[in-house]
């Protein structure tokens, strides 16, 4: 959550924010728009679309690597069924506003991401954000 020295464009920080809020597929299109303009993105911008980016793509392996690994446990008697109901609960429960624990988790983080980036702050998380700012200088 850092904010430098320059003040950043409305246009900058509102697809910084519908990046965040399209899981990426926003700042797709907007790399795509700005390559073929030849448009050089800001380094605000660019952080917070490659950000959502990697987030999503973050989400995406997660749920990958936990759907195998239930799959896996689900075939071990008394682990399956303990396995089954953890993801029942976590993932498919209603819990607030009929979202589940799980959605309501990625929920909080969207919105935080889309705040701060709608605020023209660079956005932290903890792995992602480190990632992200050794590959892309600012």
């Amino acid at each position: 959550m850092r904010s430098n020295g320059i003040r950043v464009q409305l246009m900058e920080r509102i697809i910084s924010a519908l990046s965040y809020i399209t899981f990426g597929i926003a700042g797709v299109i907007w790399v795509i728009v700005s390559y073929v303009a030849k448009n050089r993105m800001s380094s605000f911008c660019s952080f917070n679309v490659y950000q959502s980016i990697f987030f999503s793509f973050f989400l995406y392996i997660l749920s990958l690597i936990c759907s195998i690994a239930a799959g896996l446990l689900s075939a071990v008697p008394f682990l399956g069924k303990l396995v089954n109901d953890f993801n029942l609960f976590f993932t498919q429960t209603p819990i607030y506003f009929g979202y589940s624990l799980w959605g309501l988790v990625i929920f909080v983080i969207v919105c935080y991401l889309a705040i701060f980036s709608l605020l023209g702050k660079y956005p932290y998380l903890p792995f992602i954000s480190d990632v992200i700012g050794t590959s892309f200088r600012r």
